[in-house]
């Protein structure tokens, strides 16, 4: 027993005694993931990941800025950085060239587009939708059916008001439907038989449900149309201003799909381009699209289609020999409370 306590005694005085082995990082300005502090270092997601990662495997950090994810795996795969962080997308391509660690956040490729607001065309496009015009055809159908019902039992009891011919009567009968559901009830016409009134009774319950999804349509017609895009999902990307960021599993996505795209620098300039009118669409992912819109004016509208699943991870190079032991700290520390928290103070409640 004495001698395993010296022996744990000598391996922790030499691990505290043994030089901690530095690790080169490429990093990325990739907020809220990886961003300067503004005292000369760096903070984020990813950055607080790491370093709770080397602080538990005893290792330093030697940052090693770089401008694009491109440049970040050709420097993994030439071997002059030993790890990558910042939003680093998991693909077959760059797998085929470095290693990844396990992934610690999800998200999708997502459109942005400039919205327009309070477009009359688009209101009216939504009132002339065939949903809506539908939606109108059968609750005109409903009261023609319930004044033509109306009409047949009260014509020779109540002459002098649903009388006269066929087309007068149910005339008359549509006239007393339609007053009746709109609540209006101008009580020019009043059905006297029991029958009559028995229907009426029925049309006024069924009248207060109906007009209450009426009014809901419109108000989904107006209120939805009041936000209108040129671009609606991926199908309209070829057709055009396509924006997307080098490097980028976005603009891998535009490549791979054969779509037409200008390439920037950081989403910053291509969110610019939708703003100054010089571009359509930005294809970027989701996450990092919401948290550089979440302060801005309105202006920008992030289309709810979701393309493709992007998981972030820390790239390695491919004779990393530690990528067993990051992994295995890396998933005890995403599992716990206290990464939730990380989440949430960066991003707010998901």
């Amino acid at each position: 027993m004495r001698i395993h306590v010296c022996l744990a005694l000598l391996l922790l005085l030499w691990s505290t005694l043994a030089p901690a082995e530095t690790q080169r990082v490429g990093i990325k300005s990739v907020p809220p993931f990886a961003m300067p502090d503004g005292q000369g270092g760096w903070t984020g997601i990813s950055v607080e990941l790491w370093q709770r990662i080397a602080v538990g495997l005893g290792w330093k950090t030697k940052w090693v800025v770089m401008d694009s994810s491109r440049a970040q795996v050709e420097a993994l795969e030439a071997g002059t950085i030993d790890v990558a962080l910042g939003a680093l997308s998991m693909t077959p391509e760059r797998e085929a060239v470095m290693n990844f660690s396990a992934p610690f956040y999800s998200t999708h490729l997502a459109i942005a587009t400039p919205a327009q607001y309070g477009n009359w065309r688009g209101v009216l496009k939504g009132l002339l939708s065939p949903a809506f015009l539908s939606t109108v055809g059968v609750l005109l159908l409903l009261l023609l059916a319930v004044g033509a019902l109306l009409w047949l039992v009260e014509r020779k009891r109540n002459p002098q008001e649903f009388g006269g011919s066929v087309t007068e009567g149910i005339g008359n009968g549509f006239w007393w439907s339609l007053v009746t559901m709109t609540t209006v009830g101008y009580g020019d016409k009043a059905p006297v038989t029991f029958t009559g009134r028995a229907l009426a009774t029925i049309w006024m319950f069924a009248s207060i449900i109906m007009i209450s999804g009426l009014t809901a349509s419109i108000a989904a017609s107006l209120t939805v149309n009041q936000l209108n895009t040129m671009v609606r999902g991926v199908q309209d990307l070829n057709q055009v201003r396509s924006v997307a960021v080098t490097g980028s599993t976005g603009e891998q996505f535009l490549r791979k799909s054969g779509i037409r795209m200008q390439t920037v620098d950081t989403a910053t300039e291509g969110l610019a381009m939708l703003r100054e009118g010089t571009a359509d669409a930005l294809v970027y992912d989701e996450a990092l699209l919401r948290y550089l819109l979440k302060d801005a004016a309105p202006g920008i509208e992030i289309l709810r289609q979701s393309i493709e699943m992007q998981y972030y991870a820390f790239g390695m190079k491919s004779s990393f020999a530690h990528q067993e032991k990051l992994n295995q700290t890396l998933l005890a520390y995403t599992s716990d409370s206290e990464w939730q928290a990380i989440l949430n103070r960066y991003l707010g409640q998901r």
